[in-house]
């Protein structure tokens, strides 16, 4: 991966680690399905987010549909906002968020 490429990852990353720390004050459940209106507030900030950062439109909606479903699969609703609310100190935790954004953008560099 070249320098600017790996810059504008983690550029990705960091945005999307924001949109998830603001995201997870607004709902609570118990099942790794999160709730709709949190889901689509989700991908809407996640989407604009991508954008803005030079993703074009499809590529910006396979991303948020790839980290959303990322950590649908890995964390409870309760457990994604426990992870985001830690990672604004925690190291580790803000890596775990990163990490499924830059999984997810590779799968976009990769198609």
């Amino acid at each position: 991966m070249t320098k600017s490429l790996f810059t504008f990852t983690l550029g990705i990353g960091y945005l999307i680690l924001a949109t998830f720390a603001s995201l997870a004050e607004t709902s609570s459940a118990v099942t790794q399905e999160y709730p709709e209106e949190y889901s689509q507030n989700y991908h809407q900030e996640c989407k604009a987010t991508a954008i803005a950062e030079g993703l074009p439109d499809i590529e910006a909606e396979t991303l948020c549909n790839c980290t959303l479903r990322e950590f649908q699969q890995k964390y409870t609703i309760d457990e994604f906002k426990d992870l985001n609310k830690r990672s604004e100190t925690d190291t580790a935790a803000s890596d775990a968020l990163i990490e499924v954004g830059e999984l997810c953008f590779e799968e976009i560099l990769f198609e």
